[in-house]
Order: structure tokens, then sequence, then C-alpha cells
């Protein structure tokens, strides 16, 4: 589990295309938050990565134009708090062996 603090300047669009480079990957967010900081804003985020998604995804960020700094960490304990739902990785649901994509799969 790995924090995510993405500073970025508020112009149209900015949250959106942070956002978007983690649901391209497929990855749940348990949390986010978006606030105002001294220097612009500030989007924090909890994702469960491996080592060359978080590449990934700060690579992508480092990309758009607006942001202006990202740092990861480890979770802070109000992150935590607010996804107590989240237990980890989740196989998608066709992973199952008697669901009709798993026979699709198979054929």
């Amino acid at each position: 589990m790995h924090a995510f603090h993405i500073h970025y300047r508020n112009t149209q669009g900015t949250l959106m295309r942070i956002l978007t480079a983690v649901s391209r990957r497929g990855l749940e967010i348990p949390f986010v938050q978006a606030s105002a900081s001294a220097s612009g804003q500030r989007a924090d985020l909890l994702l469960e990565v491996n080592p060359k998604q978080i590449g990934q995804l700060c690579r992508d960020w480092h990309a758009i134009v607006d942001v202006t700094d990202v740092r990861v960490g480890a979770p802070t304990p109000e992150m935590l708090e607010s996804a107590p739902g989240f237990a980890g990785p989740h196989p998608p649901a066709s992973a199952g062996a008697d669901g009709p994509s798993a026979s699709a799969a198979m054929a």
C-alpha cells in the first residue's frame, strides 16, 4: 500500500488527468482527497501497486504540464482509517472456474 501526494496547479482537467492515469491501469482507489495547499492544489491517493506501476504512474503524472511535484510514501493513519473495506488486491470477477466467462475463455 502506497500513498501518493501530487501537487498541481488548479487548471481545467488536471485532476481528471491525474485520476485517469490510475483508472487506465484498472487500479482501485480506496482513498482520494483533493485540497488546496500553499502552492496550489494537492491530491492524496492510496493505491496498492507494484514498483513497476509506481514508476509508470510517476512518469505519467510528471508528463502532465500542470503537475508540479509527485511524492510517494507510506500511508497516513487517516488514509488507512478511511479505507477500512480495502483488504488488498482482488481477482477479477471472471476468475471463478465455474462462471460463464471462464467457460468462454476455455473455448
